[in-house]
């Protein structure tokens, strides 16, 4: 009975949190304030749980609760998506500015790190706690959190984990909403404007693009399952030689080497399809993420983490507004780039990319920008931040 009892809470919170994904996107779509603010329905809905979550818990009645597994698993599909909807002709486009934004975000990542030893030590705190809370936290996302917390509570430094989950999430709450409201600025300010939109039947060729057959939807699953195993084997192989890796990156990059193999024997991946799949699997994970904070917890957290999370973030804004704004172009294009690096600075690529499609979706397309948030934000950054935490984990702790 008990089995049954669980099983039914974790339907009716799955019922929720679509109810709250549908509800946010019809909020999003029909404030204009939000719209103009380029806030993605998903956020919304996810805010909107997060503060059903804290009525139901003030007022001593049931809450619902967000299924972690299920939420990673969503986290690792969208990867994984990210990977097999990247083909090899992707990064020979990308050119120059894929070199220079990859710099870039390679460098706010070491400033991260070295701001938050510099305030950990001002305020008295662990160097250690100044790296978990740099970008441990907040470029790596709540995966990566967990994944270094632990290892740098196996060498001694005390509530490790705990202190990279609350940055992650303080992380996740303001980048969530500073990306999208900064590339509205920046437009007001600069007076940008998108490129001007097909006039041809761009919507129904969207919508046709993607015939839902049977087959192609097999391979896809497929495809997913055979990145997420491989994925696993690759993540124990190299934690064996010491790199620590999350589970979703690991995963990414066998979608990627798919992507990449499938490419080179000319084989047909249907990814106009896998895009599909991870735009759902991004929508749903923010929403559970987001619905599943408990902003009591939030509120009582040390005075420390708060102080460090909100210097970094004004750090990472004026990074990307003085570094990537301006070495990007100084356009349309340049500006939701930055504005994808600051999802990625302060949050997540999922987060990012959330941020980046909803600028789409209000202004208009925003092709390099798209791609260089699914190529930076996603692979190289994630890369490159497990090697700049693993020098400072051998430097701090090692």
């Amino acid at each position: 009975m008990a089995a049954v009892w669980h099983d039914a809470r974790n339907a009716s919170a799955d019922v929720v949190v679509l109810l709250l994904l549908v509800a946010g996107n019809e909020i999003a779509r029909r404030a204009t304030w939000l719209r103009r603010l380029n806030v993605p329905g998903s956020f919304v809905g996810g805010l909107a749980g997060s503060l059903l979550l804290l009525a139901l818990n003030s007022m001593g009645l049931p809450a619902f609760g967000v299924s972690e597994e299920l939420r990673d698993i969503l986290l690792i599909v969208f990867f994984v998506c990210a990977g097999l909807g990247t083909p090899v002709a992707s990064w020979l486009r990308a050119g120059r500015p894929l070199v220079v934004l990859s710099i870039l975000v390679s460098l706010l990542m070491v400033f991260q790190n070295v701001i938050g030893i510099g305030v950990a030590t001002m305020l008295g705190a662990a160097p250690s706690y100044g790296v978990l809370a740099g970008s441990v936290a907040l470029s790596g996302g709540l995966g990566s959190a967990v994944a270094w917390g632990e290892e740098f509570a196996a060498k001694g430094v005390r509530a490790a984990t705990e202190v990279a989950v609350i940055a992650a999430t303080l992380g996740m709450v303001i980048g969530t909403f500073v990306g999208g409201p900064y590339i509205a600025w920046v437009m007001r300010r600069k007076k940008l404007s998108a490129p001007r939109r097909s006039t041809d039947n761009g919507e129904a060729a969207t919508s046709c693009a993607v015939p839902f057959v049977e087959k192609q939807i097999i391979l896809v699953l497929l495809l997913f399952a055979l990145s997420i195993g491989l994925g696993d084997l690759l993540r124990d192989s190299l934690r064996s030689i010491g790199l620590v890796t999350p589970r979703f990156l690991t995963a990414m990059f066998v979608g990627l080497a798919i992507s990449t193999l499938a490419d080179l024997r000319h084989l047909d991946i249907p990814r106009p399809l896998v895009e599909r799949f991870g735009d759902i699997c991004l929508s749903l994970f923010i929403v559970m993420a987001l619905s599943g904070l408990d902003l009591r917890t939030l509120g009582q957290v040390a005075g420390l983490m708060i102080v460090m999370v909100m210097v970094q973030t004004v750090a990472t804004v004026l990074f990307a507004h003085f570094a990537v704004f301006r070495l990007m172009g100084r356009d349309f294009e340049a500006a939701t780039t930055a504005g994808g690096v600051i999802g990625v600075g302060l949050s997540s690529f999922a987060v990012a990319m959330a941020t980046v499609k909803q600028v789409e979706r209000n202004y208009g397309p925003a092709p390099q920008s798209v791609l260089l948030t699914t190529l930076v934000g996603g692979a190289v950054a994630s890369l490159a931040n497990a090697l700049i935490i693993m020098g400072f984990y051998q430097w701090l702790v090692g």
